[in-house]
């Protein structure tokens, strides 16, 4: 499974990551206008007290942490989130961040975060890599799906943004205190592993591992979001999808649904004759939204 979309994207940002207030800023101007179109005018600007590019950007942000659908409209878990039921607007919980993580990968806006969390390593040994091999490797993708290669000067600005999304910058007088305001940069997923290629670039890692910090009902709220319709799914599909967009090593997934099935009763793991499969009790919607909430410490 390489994408959610058809396209993949490489562009949208305007060489801006995420800045942490940038969702809640954007999701309460778009409501407050009510207009679809909003983060196209020029009011926008004043509005948000940022640049023309910057007002793309959140635009884009906010689609790609699954805030704005495609056709621009609010979703479900915005409004769960940020501004009806407003979970954790602030973002001041963990599991917030988690949350993020997964919609970053599963709505492939932005598709580079995808393709190396998913799509890169699902048949690789080692979890090092530099923007030269994700490049190869994303020019494969496009090619095998009849799209056009994307150029090395755009990839070179959208994996510039992935890092920064998620490794912190190296502290020094240049170093804006903007530069640290990543949502992401405390869950430690990636890691410069301070070695240089060939070519003189920076190696990375991916930090898979078990992760203590994701409770059952995020983890089951990930699960019934990417599997909506279904009463049961292998393991290897979790592993492929939830598993690898919340950066899970095999250990750390299997532990997460040992404690999924030990918490809830709606889901039930089967490993029979080597066929390991969880199934859904419940697959509602409402079950779906209540797991979220009873996180955040509504019952």
């Amino acid at each position: 499974m390489i994408s959610n979309q058809k396209s993949l994207r490489f562009s949208g940002h305007d060489t801006f990551h995420c800045k942490e207030q940038w969702i809640l800023k954007g999701i309460q101007l778009f409501e407050d206008q009510n207009d679809t179109d909003i983060f196209k005018k020029n009011e926008a600007i004043p509005l948000l007290g940022v640049g023309k590019n910057m007002v793309r950007s959140i635009h884009h942000w906010l689609r790609a942490f699954g805030v704005l659908d495609k056709e621009n409209r609010i979703t479900e878990f915005a409004n769960l989130m940020f501004l009806v039921e407003k979970l954790d607007p602030y973002l001041e919980n963990e599991g917030s961040l988690w949350l993020l993580q997964y919609y970053l990968c599963k709505t492939n806006h932005s598709s580079i975060f995808q393709l190396i969390f998913s799509s890169y390593f699902s048949d690789k040994a080692s979890l090092e890599f530099s923007e030269y091999q994700i490049l190869i490797f994303a020019n494969r993708v496009l090619l095998e799906s009849d799209q056009k290669e994307v150029a090395e000067k755009t990839f070179n600005s959208d994996f510039k943004v992935f890092i920064r999304t998620f490794v912190s910058p190296i502290k020094n007088e240049k170093t804006v205190e903007d530069d640290f305001n990543a949502p992401l940069l405390s869950l430690n997923l990636i890691s410069d592993t301070g070695r240089k290629n060939s070519a003189n670039q920076s190696v990375y890692r991916l930090n898979r591992s078990v992760k203590e910090s994701i409770s059952s009902e995020i983890f089951g709220y990930c699960l019934l979001n990417e599997f909506d319709n279904e009463n049961s799914i292998n393991y290897d599909n979790i592993r492929k999808t939830v598993g690898s967009y919340l950066c899970l090593s095999n250990e750390g997934l299997e532990i997460l649904i040992y404690k999924l099935c030990q918490d809830y009763n709606e889901f039930v793991y089967k490993d029979d004759a080597g066929v390991r499969q969880l199934q859904f009790k419940n697959n509602s919607n409402d079950f779906k939204n209540n797991m979220l909430k009873k996180h955040y410490g509504i019952h």
